[in-house]
Parts: C-alpha cells; structure tokens; sequence
C-alpha cells in the first residue's frame, strides 16, 4: 500500500551516531492507550475470574446444584442473548456486512474445542481427583507453546521454554493434594487442557486476522451461539437428573435461578475480557495469567477469608511469579 503526504512542510532529522530515534507524539499516544487498554482487560479478566469462581463455587456447593455442564449452558445462553442485544443496540459490529461463511465454520471449530473440553474436564474429575487435575492443567501454557509451533509456526527461545518450567511447578506445588492416578482420568484432563491451548490460539487469530472481521463481540455472538446445541445434548446425556430434581423447582428455586443468572451475566463480561486480553497480548500470555490467576486467588482467601495457606503453597506462589517474571523478561 502507498504512503500519502497530508503535511505541507517536509522535516529532516540527521540522528547522532547512537542515538536513538523518537517517536511522534501520536504514536506516543497510541503507545500509551494500547497499553491502558491491554491493562484494563486485564485487571477485569482477573476481577471477572475471581467473582465468577466464588458464585459457582457457591451455586454448586452451598444450594447443591451439581450441574456443571447445565450451568455452563446456561452461561453460553446468556452470552448469546446478551452480546445479540448490544450488537443491536450499543456496540454495533464495524462491519455491517454478513459474517464470511468460512469465518463461521472456523468459529464452530471453535465452540467445538471449547464444549469438548468442559465435557473432558467433567469426565475427568469421575476418576481423578480436583487437586491432580489442578496440577495437570497447569502446564497449559507449556501446552500452548507446543500447540503454537505445530498449528501457526511460531518459535520460542530456550530462555522463554525455561522460564515456562518454574511457572507451570511453581501452580503444582500451590495445588498439590491427594494423587490418585487413573488413565483415562488422567488422559481426559490433559486433553482438556489442550483443547483450552487450542481455543485461546484460534480465538486468538479470529481476532487478529483482518480477513476475518471479528470483534470480541461479534466473536462472543457466534461462538456462544455455536457451543448452546453440543452443551445442551451433553448436558441432556450426563445431567438428565436436572430435569426431574425438585429443588430447581421448588420453593428456593427462585433465588438459586437468579444466582445461575447472575453468574451467567458475568460469564458474558468475562468472556468478553478473555477475547480482549487473548487479542492484545497472545494465547500463550492468557494461559500464564491463568497460572497468575491462581495464586491471586489464593492471596485473596489468605486476606479477605482467612484461609490457611500451607507452606508448599507459599513457596508455590513465589515460583509461580518468579517464572512469569522471568517469562516477561525473555519475551
């Protein structure tokens, strides 16, 4: 594409030996305002992470509704429904043109890898417990450095692949609990784990391709769209007993569905948050936030519940940041 000359005045500026070269104040602004926005989404990707781990946490636990595969069903139901209304309404797409029917397929692909790995990571914990499984998915981001070489090409260096190692033990030892080990338990999760590495890479080039033509809206629209019918046929297969269960028709059942749908209105923020943080730093960097995120959590228990952190924890926190540190450094 050609250059076009709007300024009427030609500058020259004759750069000292070793000098470095400035930049314009434009792209010092558009500097700066990318990376606020990198950093808002996520400060909110960890915010949504935390208060949607607590409300499931106290769906499933505390009202008994042990539904998970329901649950996330619902939640792409309210991503569909919600992201539809502001497509229409506030956040219009930039392209008024139909989505590309080959952006769509790619899209199921999509919605495809994420249903088969909530279904995995349900079959998963029938045979292994949530500490090992834990400890298994937090290798994904040596996962999705893997995966990123074999399906886009991309190389990392020796250092980044060190680094990488700390990082992912630093989470195991903050998880490490009761092993019980089972094959096909154990072949369920890392599966699982992988197909989350192979969701945030095409995530990832659905939002930066420009060819494709997809916001983090207008992504949410149709991937959730795509996942309702194989969460809902999954969920029919393994959770038919929501059907009959008396306690989500009963006299409580009014305030656990707005807890449900309360959660389901953060799943839609924090969607939207994981599509802006995938597409502003890499699929790579959300699944070592995802390690972050963990301690995090665990820091929050530490200070606002009271909760008592082991030992191993502690020292698996401070590996875990020195490898992101480190990470950070080599990139």
């Amino acid at each position: 594409a050609g250059s076009h000359v709007t300024s009427t005045h030609t500058h020259t500026h004759t750069l000292s030996p070793g000098a470095a070269p400035t930049c314009s104040p434009c792209q010092r602004h558009g500097m700066s305002g990318d990376l606020r926005t990198t950093a808002a989404s996520v400060v909110s990707w960890f915010l949504l992470n935390i208060a949607i781990g607590n409300l499931n946490g106290w769906i499933l636990k505390h009202h008994g509704f042990s539904y998970p595969v329901v649950l996330t069903a619902v939640h792409m139901l309210c991503c569909w429904l919600l992201s539809a209304v502001c497509l229409v309404t506030i956040l219009p797409p930039a392209d008024p043109r139909p989505t590309p029917v080959g952006t769509v397929a790619k899209v199921r692909t999509l919605a495809l890898a994420f249903c088969a790995s909530v279904a995995l990571g349900n079959i998963a914990l029938r045979y292994i417990y949530v500490s090992f499984a834990q400890m298994v998915s937090a290798a994904s981001p040596f996962f999705t450095m893997l995966l990123m070489g074999a399906m886009v090409g991309k190389r990392y260096s020796l250092a980044q692949y060190s680094a990488i190692v700390p990082m992912c033990g630093g989470v195991m030892m903050c998880t490490v609990g009761e092993i019980n080990f089972h094959m096909l338990g154990f072949t369920a999760v890392v599966a699982s784990t992988l197909l989350r590495g192979v969701k945030s890479i095409l995530q990832g080039r659905l939002l930066t391709a420009p060819e494709e033509r997809l916001d983090a809206m207008l992504l949410l629209y149709h991937m959730s769209r795509e996942s309702l019918l194989p969460l809902g046929l999954y969920s029919s297969l393994v959770e038919y007993q929501a059907y009959y269960d008396p306690q989500l028709s009963g006299p409580g059942a009014p305030r656990l569905w707005g807890l449900v749908l309360l959660s389901g209105l953060v799943s839609f923020f924090l969607n939207l948050a994981n599509f802006l943080v995938t597409k502003h730093t890499s699929a790579v960097m959300l699944q070592v936030l995802g390690n972050v995120k963990v301690v995090l959590s665990i820091l929050v228990s530490l200070l606002i519940f009271g909760n008592r952190v082991s030992a191993s924890s502690a020292v698996g926190c401070a590996v875990t940041l020195a490898g992101v540190a480190a990470y950070n450094f080599c990139k």
